[in-house]
């Protein structure tokens, strides 16, 4: 009940962030707090990138974290997006 509390006063709250964090979190143990920051931080990058007009280069981040992302044998969760992380960054800033 808290997590879909947290998602629907979240702005960029969807379900590829849901599904981003639920990867994350099966891989890595989250609890219920650490899943709502896990969609907090990226309902901030949403903000940030839609306020500097950024929001293709947000949405290929996700895309690629999506499409990357392993849970690895330490149970750290990872992707390979340095490039599209540092788009928006770039963007972003």
């Amino acid at each position: 009940m808290i997590l879909a509390l947290t998602c629907l006063v979240t702005a960029a709250c969807s379900p590829l962030e849901d599904d981003l964090c639920d990867y994350q979190c099966d891989c890595e143990g989250c609890s219920d707090r650490e899943y709502g920051d896990c969609l907090d931080r990226y309902d901030h990058r949403y903000v940030d990138a839609d306020r500097r007009d950024c929001v293709d280069e947000y949405d290929a981040l996700l895309e690629c974290e999506d499409d990357t992302g392993v849970c690895n044998r330490d149970d750290k969760w990872s992707t390979s997006c340095k490039y599209e992380n540092d788009a928006l960054n770039r963007c972003i800033d």
